[in-house]
């Protein structure tokens, strides 16, 4: 007789607020790039709103932004435990903005994620699509393989959390584009788990997030953002 499935539940969260540029547009390093205080603040919000959960396993990405996402909230939902960062949950790796003709920079910046589905697309000149898609889900088949766990927080960015977001809907890269991850936003999955495999996943929170609720500050997309930051020399 087959097992009666268990119940398992991610908390999946995109880091606070970076700034990726500094004051002269130039892009700073992706790996050390940390929380503004505006971040911070809205991380402080969601730990808050998640005051009552408790969590038996915390995992981020490697880079600065999601540890110290992670730090704030586990201090909340699990004060016991100590973030255990990976690597591969990286955000995907972009190009060189200044190696895209201008006239480009628009259409692969602001609207990165229009040829996801593509197998030879890459993220702005860098990590394909299809490589980083396969990277990200590798570390959830191993997150999920180990059985000393119900709910875990994992911490990384809005690339990453589009790609598991489309794994838990079933659908493929094509949708990345519809799953907005605002700044220190959450999503909830549930995972039913039976013999050593998935058996239904459902969704019960996206892009949740405490410091605006209902969205009444947000108009532009993520990416959209991200390319009114961006001013380069030849502007």
């Amino acid at each position: 007789m087959p097992a009666a499935p268990r119940r398992r539940r991610l908390y999946l969260v995109r880091h606070g607020h970076v700034s990726y540029f500094d004051a002269d547009g130039r892009p700073l390093h992706p790996v050390h790039v940390a929380l503004s205080p505006q971040g911070v603040s809205q991380v402080e919000s969601l730990a808050a709103a998640l005051n009552d959960v408790r969590v038996d396993r915390v995992v981020c990405s490697d880079l600065e932004r999601a540890r110290q996402t992670a730090q704030i909230l586990a201090e909340r939902m699990a004060p016991k435990l100590v973030p255990e960062p990976n690597p591969g949950l990286r955000e995907i790796r972009a190009g060189r903005l200044r190696e895209i003709v201008a006239e480009q920079r628009e259409a692969r910046l602001a609207y990165a994620y229009d040829h996801a589905a593509d197998d030879n697309a890459d993220f702005i000149g860098g990590e394909r699509f299809a490589d980083f898609e396969r990277r990200i889900l590798d570390a959830l088949e191993a997150l999920l393989a180990d059985p000393d766990w119900d709910s875990a927080l994992v911490v990384s960015h809005d690339a990453v959390n589009r790609v598991l977001l489309c794994w838990a809907a079933g659908v493929g890269r094509h949708a990345m584009v519809a799953f907005e991850q605002d700044m220190a936003c959450l999503n909830i999955i549930d995972v039913d788990w039976a013999d050593a495999r998935v058996v239904r996943r459902l969704i019960r929170t996206v892009n949740f997030t405490a410091y605006d609720a209902v969205k009444a500050r947000a108009s532009l997309t993520v990416m959209e953002q991200v390319f009114r930051a961006y001013r380069s020399d030849d502007k």
